[in-house]
C-alpha cells in the first residue's frame, strides 16, 4: 500500500492545483486592492490552460494505469522515479501557468479604461478558495493514509 501511495500521481498534481490556487489567490486580491486604481487592468492567472494542463496529466496516468504501470507500481520508490515526476511536471505545468495576464475584459468597460467588477472578482476568489480547500483537504486525506502505513496501524 505504501507503494501506491508514493508512486501515486495525485500528490503532485494536488500539490500543483494548490500552489496554482494559492497564486490567483493573491492576483485576485490585488486585482480588488487595485479596484479604484485608474486605468489598472484586471489580471488573473490562465485558469482554461491551467485545467487543461491537468485534464493531461490525468489522461497520462490513465494511459499509464494499463498492465506496464500495474508493474511499476510494484517499483520501490526511487531518486530517478522521483525526478521523472519532476520532469513530467515541469513540461504540463510551465512557469506561465503561473504568472498573472490581463483579464479579458468584461461587458462593461468605464471612462478611465479600468474592466473593474467587484462582484466578478469576488465571485472569482470564492470560487478559487473552494478549489483550494478541496486540493488540500484530499492531499491531507491522503497524507494521514500514509501516516497510518507507517506507523502501521488498522
Amino acid at each position: 500500500m505504501l507503494e501506491q501511495i508514493l508512486n501515486s500521481k495525485s500528490l503532485p498534481l494536488l500539490e500543483k492545483m494548490a500552489a496554482f490556487t494559492e497564486r490567483r489567490q493573491d492576483v485576485l486580491a490585488g486585482n480588488i486592492a487595485n479596484i479604484d486604481t485608474p486605468s489598472y487592468k484586471m489580471r488573473d492567472l490562465p485558469v482554461d490552460d491551467f485545467q487543461k494542463a491537468l485534464r493531461e496529466a490525468v489522461e497520462l496516468k490513465a494511459k499509464l494505469s494499463g498492465p506496464a504501470a500495474q508493474q511499476s507500481l510494484a517499483m520501490p520508490v526511487t531518486f530517478d522515479n522521483h525526478q521523472q515526476v519532476e520532469t513530467d511536471l515541469e513540461k504540463l505545468f510551465p512557469r506561465s501557468l503561473f504568472q498573472a495576464q490581463e483579464a479579458t475584459p468584461q461587458n462593461i468597460t468605464f471612462q478611465d479604461e479600468n474592466n473593474r467588477s467587484i462582484e466578478t472578482q469576488v465571485m472569482k476568489m470564492t470560487k478559487n478558495s473552494m478549489m483550494q480547500q478541496f486540493a488540500v483537504e484530499v492531499m491531507m486525506a491522503q497524507l494521514n493514509q500514509m501516516l497510518t502505513v507507517i506507523s502501521e496501524r488498522a
